[in-house]
């Protein structure tokens, strides 16, 4: 009789255990705003405009990115997680990395496109979509 007692008691804390431990995971997720959040939605909403601003559906595209900008550290990890992203949201585009291209990319922190831009001036016309990200148009020699 106690040992059934002692049974349903651990049952029933290991329940409560287990509701509180998500009750507080959904709070603190719902903290950091990441409830409902979708980050490749998010990045594929931040590139739309550009995209659409491409004369073409089909292509190559250069890309830079803080990382390309001599004197910029950067985290290699969420570089590349960067550039795996902009692959899929800009598809069938082909992204390839520098700005070898006629039309290019950059995903550049401003003080990156500060750094930039001085370099480059002349060499591309620049569209500024907003949240660091800008189509370059390379101009003709």
């Amino acid at each position: 009789m106690i040992l059934n007692w002692v049974r349903r008691g651990v049952l029933v804390l290991i329940f409560a255990g287990s509701l509180y431990a998500s009750l507080q995971n959904l709070v603190s997720t719902k903290t950091l705003g990441s409830a409902n959040d979708d980050p490749v939605a998010d990045w594929e909403r931040r590139f739309q405009p550009l995209k659409k601003q491409l004369p073409f559906v089909r292509g190559v595209v250069g890309y830079i990115s803080d990382s390309s900008i001599p004197g910029f550290n950067t985290d290699p990890a969420n570089d590349s997680g960067e550039y795996v992203l902009t692959q899929y949201v800009m598809a069938p585009i082909i992204i390839i990395t520098g700005t070898g291209q006629e039309w290019n990319i950059a995903n550049l922190s401003p003080l990156a496109y500060k750094a930039w831009s001085p370099t480059n001036k002349g060499q591309f016309a620049v569209t500024a979509f907003g949240n660091g990200i800008y189509l370059l148009h390379r101009m003709a020699p």
